[in-house]
C-alpha cells in the first residue's frame, strides 16, 4: 500500500530564488507550504549569478533625487532588442515593472542588502541595483526566512509527474530520497524549476547546434518544470530564444574577494552602508575582484585582432560569432590569443576586456594581476604551444593567418556557455499556467524561468528581478486564496 499523501496548501517545485520567494510569501501569509528541491541544497541559478536586480521606483533612487516610473521602465527593456521583444509578454513585462520596486522593498525587509542604483544603457536613469556582498545572499536571507516561516524544505527530492484530478493540479509526485511520495497541495502547486539550460535534450530539441552544444552554468537546470507542465496540458512558448551563448573564463582556483565574505546579516549591512555612501573609485578594486572571476572577454578583442583557438591549438572560424563557433568545437574550449599590442590597448580605456555596466571597468593589467592563471606568454608561437600543451604546428599556422607580431599571449582557456534559457510555460499576468487553448490549469502557476510566459529577459538584473517578483506575487497570491483551491 502507497503511503498516505504529505498535505499542504502550496506545494513549490524548485529551491532558487524564485521557489524560496514563493515558499516564504505563501508561509507568511499563513500557508501551510512544502518546498522541494532536487539538490541536497536549495540555492538554484540564482545562487550562480551577478546578482543585480533593476527595478523602477525605489527607495534607492528617489535618495539620489532619480524620478522614475514602471511605464518607463517597461519602454526602456524593450528598447534592448526593440525588433525581437515586441509584442513578447507586454502584460508581464508590465507587471514586472510595476511591481519590481515593491519586490525590491520585499527583499530589503527581509534583510537582503543592496548598493545602487547604477546606469546600464538603453535604461534612461540608473536602474539596475547589486546585492551585496553576492548573489548567494538572496538564498540566505530567503532561506532564513522560510525557516522562520514554518516552510518545509525537502532535499534530494525530484519532481516527477504532477497529480491531475478532474482537469485540476491537486499535488506532486515525487522522489524523496530515492522513495516515491505524494504531497497534496490544497490551494496550488508552484513551478519554480527555472530554466532547461542544462537538458542536452531540450536544448538540442529546441536550440541551433551551436547553443545545444554550449556548456550550460547551471547543469541542473533540467527543464523539469517545462516538461511536467507539458504532461499536464500547458503551452510551452518561445523555446528556441535564448541570448548567447557567450564566451566565459573558467572560476578562479582562488574565490574573489567577494566570494570569500561571509553572509553575515549585520556585515551585508555595513558592506551596502560603505557602498552606498563611498566615491566608486573606491569599490572600484573590488569590483574588480568580481569582473576577474565572473565576466565574459568583449568581443571587441576579436575586431582588434585577437584570435581564438581551440583546444587543439587550431583556428577554426572568423570570430565574427565567436562562443556560437567554439561551442561546436571539442570540449567548446579553446583560447584567445593575440600580442603585446593588443594587450597594450586594452590595458587604457576606452577598450576593456570586461565591465560591471556603469560600476568598473577590468583591463589587461587587471587578469595579470588578479587571474595570472589565465595568462600564457611566450615569445614565438611554438614556445606559446609547448606552454598551452597544443599542437604547435596548428597554432603557428594560427599566428600566421593573423596580423599578429612579436610576443604572443595567451588568455584562456575559454568556453562558450550557456546563462539561461528564455523558452518558457504559458502563464497569464496571474501566474496561472495555460493550456493550448488559452484557459488555465487549475491549481497551477509558475514563476521565474519556467515561468516567464514568453517574456524575453535581455539585460542586466531582469531575470532575477522576475525570479523575485514572480515567486513573491505568487505567494502572496495563494496565501489569500480559499482553502479548496485557487480559482479557474
Amino acid at each position: 500500500m502507497s503511503p498516505s499523501p504529505r498535505v499542504f496548501d502550496v506545494v513549490v517545485i524548485g529551491g532558487g530564488g524564485s521557489g524560496l520567494a514563493t515558499a516564504v510569501a505563501a508561509a507568511e501569509g499563513g500557508a501551510r507550504v512544502a518546498l522541494l528541491e532536487r539538490r541536497a541544497a536549495v540555492g538554484g541559478t540564482t545562487e550562480l549569478s551577478i546578482g543585480s536586480l533593476t527595478a523602477a521606483d525605489t527607495p534607492f533612487q528617489r535618495r539620489r533625487g532619480i524620478h522614475d516610473d514602471a511605464a518607463d521602465l517597461v519602454e526602456d527593456m524593450w528598447k534592448f532588442d526593440e525588433e525581437l521583444l515586441t509584442g513578447d509578454a507586454p502584460a508581464l513585462r508590465r507587471l514586472y515593472a510595476q511591481e519590481s520596486a515593491h519586490t525590491l522593498e520585499w527583499l530589503i525587509a527581509h534583510g537582503v542588502a543592496f548598493a545602487g542604483p547604477f546606469p546600464e544603457p538603453p535604461h534612461r536613469v540608473p536602474r539596475m541595483h547589486n546585492v551585496i556582498p553576492n548573489s548567494r545572499s538572496y538564498i540566505a536571507r530567503l532561506h532564513e526566512a522560510a525557516r522562520r516561516a514554518g516552510v518545509t524544505i525537502v532535499t534530494d527530492a525530484e519532481a516527477e509527474q504532477l497529480v491531475v484530478e478532474d482537469g485540476a493540479v491537486t499535488g506532486v509526485r515525487a522522489s524523496v530520497a530515492g522513495a516515491a511520495t505524494e504531497f497534496r497541495a490544497e490551494r496550488g502547486v508552484v513551478l519554480a524549476s527555472g530554466d532547461f539550460s542544462g537538458s542536452t535534450a531540450m536544448r538540442q530539441e529546441n536550440l541551433s547546434a551551436s547553443a545545444a552544444a554550449a556548456v550550460p552554468i547551471n547543469p541542473d537546470a533540467l527543464g523539469i518544470g517545462h516538461r511536467l507542465a507539458a504532461e499536464a496540458g500547458a503551452r510551452l512558448v518561445r523555446m528556441d530564444q535564448l541570448f548567447g551563448p557567450q564566451l566565459r573564463f573558467p572560476s578562479s582556483p582562488r574565490p574573489g574577494l567577494l566570494d570569500r565574505l561571509p553572509l553575515w546579516r549585520w556585515l551585508c549591512r555595513a558592506e551596502a552602508l560603505v557602498a552606498n555612501n563611498v566615491p566608486p573609485a573606491v569599490l572600484r578594486p573590488v569590483v574588480k575582484s568580481l569582473l576577474v572571476s565572473h565576466m565574459s572577454p568583449t568581443d571587441t578583442m576579436f575586431r582588434r585582432g585577437a584570435i581564438l583557438v581551440n583546444a587543439a591549438g587550431e583556428r577554426f572560424g572568423t570570430e565574427e560569432r565567436p562562443a556560437d563557433e567554439l561551442a561546436l568545437q571539442p570540449e567548446g574550449r579553446g583560447f584567445l590569443v593575440f600580442d603585446a599590442r593588443i594587450a597594450a590597448e586594452f590595458d587604457t580605456p576606452p577598450q576593456h576586456i570586461s565591465t560591471a555596466p556603469g560600476i568598473a571597468f577590468a583591463y589587461f593589467s587587471d587578469y595579470r594581476k588578479g587571474r595570472p592563471d589565465l595568462i600564457t606568454r611566450a615569445a614565438t608561437a611554438a614556445e606559446l604551444a609547448a606552454k598551452l600543451r597544443v599542437d604547435p604546428q596548428a597554432l603557428s599556422a594560427a599566428v600566421a593567418s593573423s596580423g599578429l607580431s612579436g610576443e604572443l599571449i595567451a588568455m584562456g582557456p575559454v568556453f562558450s556557455m550557456l546563462t539561461v534559457t528564455e523558452g518558457a510555460v504559458a502563464i497569464d499576468d496571474r501566474l496561472r499556467v495555460l493550456r493550448e487553448d488559452g484557459s488555465p490549469i487549475p491549481g497551477l502557476l509558475a514563476v521565474g524561468g519556467v515561468g516567464q510566459g514568453g517574456m524575453l529577459l535581455k539585460g542586466h538584473g531582469h531575470h532575477i528581478g522576475w525570479a523575485m517578483t514572480s515567486g513573491r506575487l505568487a505567494g502572496t497570491a495563494l496565501a489569500d486564496a480559499r482553502p479548496e483551491r485557487v480559482p479557474a
